[in-house]
């Protein structure tokens, strides 16, 4: 397309000059964030009060950075404020924030269908719980969404994070058993965002294998973003003690990520095409089911949770469920 040499800008706009135009609208701009700045102090003096509108309001300043910078902790602290008070606009936004990766939490906001049994919410100055509770502390299953963003699924004893689970944060999923908070045994990492989380590692987004003290000790896997082994062998601390990265070839080991027909989805380890090793499968009604397969069939610990957030720890062995706790 040719441009036009002889354009230029509008001498006037609605009868106003062009630069008095923009030197209105430059002024307005400063004006309003000024505005914004002194509303959102508005905000909080009534929402620390207690008033869920003003809550409401504020929250939505730290999501859209009104008046102030984005803040994601600070935004979901308002907003859980205002929809524990009974403000339904926040109580939607929320169920719409956890419904990926928290249908238990967005189930509860939401008030689709009835609660799991025996589980309740419970809110703390850091975050909120659903799930079963034993004389009043965290006991059993259930799931913690903390301000700053970190959500937790999987088993509790005596108020802290005991057993299998899967901890989310901003860019990674970990997922195995933990002992004192800290993954031990066999368990995966998986990145959810650019870049390098392991030292000595760069290009790798997903690791499973063998934990101590909370990072990787021992034999593990490591796969880059197109689903490549780029690492098989022995981890000390964290770092790997093998040459990284392998220059053995293990073209039949992929990490793929599948959208089944059905509406079912699945993301895991193959070995030739075949689901084996660790492994998230999500039925199209909301429920999922992470954990272990061998040759196409679960086998060993899983996590199972149920649309409305009840969840169910098992044991299987050739694609049968053997154990429940």
């Amino acid at each position: 397309m040719l441009l036009n040499r002889n354009f230029s800008l509008p001498l006037s706009v609605g009868g106003v000059s062009m630069r008095r135009f923009i030197l209105i609208f430059i002024i307005c701009a400063c004006v309003a964030k000024g505005v914004s700045a002194q509303v959102l102090s508005d905000y909080l003096s009534a929402a620390h009060g207690g008033n869920t509108t003003a809550q409401f309001n504020a929250a939505q300043c730290y999501r859209y950075g009104w008046g102030t910078a984005i803040n994601p902790t600070e935004w979901l602290h308002f907003m859980r404020l205002a929809a524990e008070g009974g403000e339904p606009r926040a109580q939607h936004i929320l169920a719409e924030h956890f419904r990926p990766f928290a249908p238990d939490i967005a189930a509860y906001w939401s008030g689709e269908g009835a609660p799991a049994a025996d589980y309740h919410y419970h809110t703390y100055d850091d975050g909120c719980y659903y799930g079963e509770m034993l004389g009043g502390v965290r006991d059993g299953y259930g799931s913690f969404a903390w301000d700053s963003g970190v959500y937790y699924i999987g088993e509790w004893e005596n108020g802290e994070r005991y057993g299998i689970g899967a901890t989310h944060f901003d860019n990674q999923i970990l997922y195995g058993n933990l002992s004192n908070g800290q993954m031990e045994g066999y368990g995966a990492i998986v990145v959810t965002a650019e870049g390098c989380w392991l030292q000595g590692a760069e290009g790798s987004t997903r690791f499973v294998g063998y934990f101590e003290g909370g990072v990787p000790n021992g034999i593990g896997t490591l796969y880059n973003s197109l689903g490549e082994v780029t690492y098989y062998g022995n981890f000390k601390n964290g770092v790997p003690t093998d040459p990284y990265p392998t220059t053995e070839r293990y073209s039949l080991y992929r990490w793929e990520v599948e959208e089944l027909p059905n509406g079912d989805s699945w993301e895991g380890e193959l070995f030739d095409g075949v689901r084996h090793g660790f492994g998230t499968y999500r039925w199209a009604d909301g429920s999922w089911w992470r954990g272990y397969w061998y040759e196409g069939l679960r086998e060993g610990e899983g996590l199972f949770v149920r649309s409305d957030g009840a969840m169910m720890r098992g044991t299987w062995e050739n694609g049968e469920l053997r154990i429940e706790n």
